[in-house]
């Protein structure tokens, strides 16, 4: 966070990655203090070895339990799970607000027992916000949870971009004089499907990715770039914007499944670009629905190569599109959105104190 927040205050990345701080700040009715992440790495260490991640940072909260009324933690388990266990055991006490956007712990697994652990362990946190409602809703169903649980402590919201950060972007290039499709990102995807669609499709396709999400594929179509070096978002944005199409393609077992594309869906908005995307039912937004993207089933080659030929040239659905993420980031997904759902779950720990 402490990262997100220097770039933020550099310029160079939107304050959607501080997770509210900014938005709050601005509000002025909650103060969000930025715990370090990291100050005794051999702890962290030690925790790997029991699987705690960030026992350090949780460790060190421990000893700061008098600077703050309430804790908030943006990637749920990440780091609290040693909050959590001491919570059960009544050794922790402040409330602790947490954003869910995978499936949570144990909550898939076959096993009774398993999703009983994973329902206690929910059950610590006195405000869960999903950043889905079909997230939501799946979680409840398979834990059980109580609808007089569900009601006082889950709620969602739309984790959206920050808005004015994109202002320093040309945004509205046309989308006629954009000669490429682009897809990005490291986690879940399945580039090797998009591939072998643009095998068939008489148009550019640039890939940007890490070493680790390379694509395991032979004889790379002559329309296709890799790009697996690492480069900064704000040199990755210039490519975003004189993309005519996003393509955000995904390949991950079903236990695993919640939001993944949320981040994606995210450019696709701040730039205005349309989208074509594997299906995810538990995606945070229905990019169908909301009329600025297509939907395609997983690993399906030619569902990819027969939506794209028919959409890359179709102007007038193109730009229909186009005017629908302005709409849905205006109204529907911002960081400021996110933000207001924020300050009224973190005030409301405080009326109950």
């Amino acid at each position: 966070m402490e990262n997100a927040f220097r770039l933020w205050k550099e310029g160079t990345s939107g304050s959607h990655h501080v997770w509210g701080k900014v938005e709050l700040d601005e509000r002025g009715t909650v103060e969000m203090i930025l715990f370090p992440h990291e100050k005794y790495r051999f702890l962290n260490k030690i925790g790997k070895l029991f699987g705690i991640s960030h026992l350090d940072q949780q460790i060190r909260i421990l000893g700061s339990l008098s600077e703050f009324d309430v804790l908030y933690a943006p990637y749920s388990m990440a780091n609290t799970k040693l909050l959590a266990v001491l919570k059960i055991f009544g050794l922790f006490r402040k409330p602790i607000v947490i954003a869910v956007h995978q499936p949570f712990l144990f909550a898939r697994s076959e096993s009774r027992w398993m999703r009983w652990i994973s329902k206690v362990i929910l059950m610590q946190f006195e405000s869960v916000i999903f950043l889905s409602e079909p997230l939501m809703r799946d979680t409840v169903g398979r834990l059980n949870i109580p609808p007089k649980i569900e009601k006082s402590r889950f709620s969602t919201a739309h984790w959206g971009p920050d808005r004015r950060f994109y202002k320093k972007f040309k945004i509205d290039i046309p989308l006629e004089s954009c000669d490429y499709v682009i897809s990005a990102g490291n986690t879940d995807r399945d580039y090797e499907t998009i591939i072998e669609a643009f095998r068939y499709i008489d148009f550019k396709l640039k890939i940007f990715c890490s070493k680790k999400s390379l694509p395991k594929i032979d004889n790379l179509p002559p329309n296709v770039e890799i790009h697996s070096e690492v480069i900064p978002y704000f040199q990755l944005s210039d490519h975003y914007l004189h993309a005519r199409l996003i393509l955000i393609p995904f390949l991950y077992p079903m236990k695993k499944e919640g939001c993944q594309g949320m981040t994606g869906i995210q450019d696709v908005l701040a730039f205005h670009k349309p989208v074509v995307i594997t299906k995810n039912p538990y995606l945070n937004m229905d990019v169908e629905e909301e009329g600025f993207g297509v939907q395609v089933e997983k690993q399906d080659v030619e569902g990819w190569r027969n939506t794209l030929n028919g959409l890359i040239e179709d102007w007038d659905r193109l730009k229909t599109m186009q005017s629908r993420t302005k709409v849905v980031l205006e109204t529907k997904m911002n960081s400021d959105i996110y933000a207001e759902k924020l300050e009224e779950v973190l005030l409301s720990q405080k009326n109950k104190k």
